[in-house]
């Protein structure tokens, strides 16, 4: 539903366009269009005033992820590797090295990124 406001602006923007005729017809459409621009912009910005202090109050976990998958990864991994590959020694090494390696870039990563 369209707000009184926006309402109003459109009869007003009409009213001007026939008071005026074709050749300002232009004019006045962007003449509404700034207007309903900066009118929706006034309600968003609203709504997400509003929404702010509930996003303040749910901490961001997404760092958490990677080094959990990452832990899970290794273990499932070390287990398959040595149970079920036959690999030796050197292969889980070198595996849970890259899985190290990995979570201290993303690491890096994250801490830049606050």
């Amino acid at each position: 539903m369209l707000s009184p406001d926006l309402q109003d602006e459109i009869s007003v923007a009409y009213e001007a366009r026939k008071e005026l005729g074709p050749e300002y017809e232009r004019a006045v459409l962007d003449s509404f269009a700034a207007g309903a621009a900066e009118a929706i912009d006034r309600r968003v910005d609203a709504r997400l005033a509003q929404r702010a202090p509930e996003a303040r109050q749910q901490p961001d976990n997404s760092h958490v992820a990677v080094p959990v998958f990452s832990l899970l990864f290794g273990v499932g991994g070390s287990i398959w590797l040595t149970a079920g590959a036959g690999a030796d020694a050197d292969s889980v090494f070198a595996m849970w090295l890259g899985i190290v390696l990995l979570n201290i870039v993303f690491g890096r990563m994250h801490h830049r990124s606050r």
